[in-house]
């Protein structure tokens, strides 16, 4: 039988039971060891932390879903869309990247540190400190970032910073759309509140323990396999062997989409 990826009732019905399945999968590849190559070490270290932080989350989303919930499903879906795409991001940019993310990781703690002394209200704990700066300062490179060369890893981390220019490098603006849709539901918003109360028309509101059903298909739903499949696509094949490979291959076909859609490409 064909199947035909879409939003419609047929794709609504097998998405979760795929999703448990890639993750269940994945989980089996984890447990059984990852057979990395040596030059990938460091590079496979953080993919793979990424996509089993990933597989949480998405479990998790699907525990909530069955139970009923919605709008407290979104930041973890959110956070699911965003790892993801740096997950490919970091999977092309390779050394760069990681020099990319040892910076960024080293210049938040800074400003924190930085800010919580500075204003004094917070206790710092004794003996904490900022750290040496990692080897490159890319903060220095700001002069040169208009060079192809030169300038690389400064462009690379105004990338990394900003979500909407990852999107974009793949060809996929949209999907930065969808990502701010969802800041809708996850920060303070008319939305959040309203998720919750119901005008009774007089003049008063009363109180939802659950929040009502969100509309559209449940189009985060609908997407959730694509992710799980784009994110054990990517750490399979930096993986001797591409284990995960054949269940990619099977959940796609399952699902109605093609492999070679899959991951995005540098446009």
């Amino acid at each position: 039988m064909t199947y035909e990826f879409g939003n419609n009732a047929g794709t609504r019905k097998r998405a979760l039971p795929i999703a448990k399945k890639l993750i269940a999968e994945a989980e089996a590849v984890v447990t059984r060891g990852l057979d990395v190559p040596v030059e990938d070490v460091a590079l496979v270290r953080v993919l793979a932390g990424w996509w089993v932080h990933v597989n949480g989350l998405a479990a998790d989303y699907v525990n909530r879903i069955e139970a009923g919930s919605t709008i407290q499903t979104t930041p973890s879906y959110r956070s699911i869309i965003e790892h993801v795409y740096k997950m490919t991001w970091l999977a092309q940019t390779g050394d760069d990247g990681l020099t990319v993310i040892d910076f960024v990781t080293w210049n938040g703690r800074r400003k924190m540190i930085e800010e919580m002394v500075k204003q004094g209200h917070w206790p710092i704990p004794d003996g904490i400190e900022v750290g040496p700066v990692p080897d490159i300062d890319i903060r220095t490179l700001r002069a040169v970032k208009d060079d192809p060369v030169q300038g690389r890893l400064y462009r690379l981390w105004l990338e990394f910073e900003n979500f909407n220019k990852i999107t974009a490098r793949f060809g996929e603006p949209s999907m930065y759309t969808v990502y701010r849709h969802l800041c809708d539901y996850t920060h303070p918003t008319a939305w959040t509140a309203d998720s919750y109360t119901e005008d009774n028309g007089d003049g008063t509101f009363s109180i939802r323990l659950n929040p009502k059903p969100r509309g559209g298909g449940k189009p985060d739903v609908l997407w959730l396999p694509i992710l799980l499949m784009q994110a054990g696509s990517v750490v399979s094949s930096k993986l001797k062997g591409d284990p995960f490979r054949p269940v990619v291959t099977r959940a796609a076909r399952d699902y109605g989409v093609p492999t070679s859609g899959l991951i995005p490409t540098s446009s």
